[in-house]
């Protein structure tokens, strides 16, 4: 069988810079052939490798390769290398190890690719073009999907309504098309797709298969640039309630769990109750969170020493003006998970379209709050690119990721915000001036 067919993004360069952060910050599960193959290899300490742990572990029915006491992975060396890597090359890694950042979907009679911005590369979309990386990708397609991924589930719209792939494809051009819009900022873009998507899911499903979705979607597009244009459509500020449930949302977000703080126990999860409860009330002062490894190499730390307390009150005080390439950051983001099918179904906690599209949308202004904080822990009183690039980094890592998000709890808070409105109220509110 030939090799099916692999969209990839456009707008995206990678290369591996050699942070160490996903080395650090995930857990890397092996198969049982990994693990043999490992063995094989024959490590001794004299090679770099912990002579006082076994550098496989066992994780349920399974296996995965053992921490050094300070998280990292115990073939990463002090230089921030892979000791496989180094020694036996690229192929002899897990395939987790040589997968990450990419994550790769069923689509259909085909594949898409998509990337996690929880490495700083990808935020700065540095190295070569991953249009030109399409020979490896392929390869890894060859190794991750199975060979019936043409018999996938069809997404889900709303309300356990089907589309079809075709349907889909017609749908994503117009997001696509609707946020890569530059003659306006990214704000409005976003407010613009927010809108329809609303009026999309009031459209009656025997009109959809009535008409053709070219047409219907012609429409509902027209209707919400004349909304917006109107004015009022989410330039309310978000309610009492709304901030809330938002804050809440950028709590799960912060977390960061690593092997590290796991081996902490109780203490690790007190303090995440803590933390909770506290972005919950929106009170006092913003409980402090390490950044990743990763984002501290890329980007430093949020402030030169430690970090000034900084209340949810100054957050919120804080200026509107974003730096300029802000627009162009939110719009490869963007792309890449629409393109990439990354923000609904099984890569995504099994939503459907317009309930994981909401939850991306909300990225934008969790992502800005979180730069503002940045910015205020290090004591400035405007934002850097860097601010909002690391936030986006940190925020990325657990989008699709988190077995918090998955929670009943999590996916409600999603249809109450849209219900009640508020998430376009939260995409104006701290989506700059």
């Amino acid at each position: 069988m030939s090799d099916p067919n692999v969209l990839l993004p456009v707008q995206q360069n990678w290369s591996c810079h050699n942070c160490g952060g996903c080395c650090r910050e995930h857990q890397i599960n092996l198969s049982e052939d990994e693990k043999q193959r490992i063995e094989k290899q024959n490590w001794t300490v004299a090679q770099g490798v912990p002579g006082d742990r076994p550098l496989i572990v066992p994780l349920g029915a399974g296996w995965r390769l053992n921490h050094q006491d300070d998280g990292a992975c115990v073939f990463l060396d002090s230089g921030g290398l892979c000791r496989i890597h180094t020694r036996f090359g690229e192929p002899a890694k897990p395939l987790a190890c040589r997968l990450y950042p990419y994550a790769i979907h069923p689509a259909g009679n085909g594949l898409t690719v998509s990337l996690r911005f929880s490495c700083p590369s990808v935020v700065s979309s540095l190295g070569t073009r991953v249009t030109a990386q399409r020979e490896q990708l392929q390869s890894l397609c060859r190794e991750v999907v199975p060979a019936d991924f043409r018999n996938a589930e069809l997404p889900v719209l709303a309300n356990r309504r089907s589309v079809s792939w075709d349907e889909l494809r017609v749908l994503m051009a117009f997001l696509e098309r609707g946020l890569a819009d530059r003659s306006l900022p990214f704000q409005e873009r976003l407010l613009q797709t927010l809108a329809w998507f609303q009026f999309l899911e009031q459209v009656d499903g025997e009109m959809l298969q009535e008409n053709n979705l070219s047409e219907v979607m012609t429409i509902l597009v027209e209707a919400a640039r004349r909304a917006c244009d109107a004015g009022g459509y989410g330039t309310l500020p978000p309610s009492r309630t709304g901030r809330m449930m938002f804050r809440q949302l950028i709590a799960q977000l912060l977390r960061h769990d690593t092997q590290r703080s796991v081996l902490e126990g109780w203490k690790h999860r007190l303090r995440m109750l803590t933390s909770g409860l506290r972005f919950t009330s929106g009170r006092g002062l913003v409980p402090p969170l390490d950044d990743p490894a990763s984002v501290r190499t890329a980007f430093g730390e949020s402030a030169a020493g430690p970090h000034q307390p900084v209340s949810f009150a100054a957050v919120e005080a804080f200026g509107r003006e974003l730096p300029g390439e802000t627009d162009e950051l939110f719009e490869r983001y963007f792309h890449v998970k629409l393109q990439g099918n990354h923000f609904f179904g099984r890569a995504f906690y099994d939503y459907s379209l317009l309930d994981g599209f909401r939850t991306l949308a909300l990225m934008f202004p969790a992502t800005l709050w979180t730069a503002r904080l940045r910015a205020l822990q290090a004591g400035r009183d405007r934002l850097l690119a860097d601010d909002v690039r690391a936030a986006l980094a940190i925020l990325d890592h657990n989008l699709g990721y988190s077995p918090v998000l998955q929670l009943r709890s999590s996916r409600s808070r999603i249809r109450q915000l849209a219900v009640m409105q508020q998430i376009e109220r939260l995409c104006f509110h701290y989506g700059g001036e």
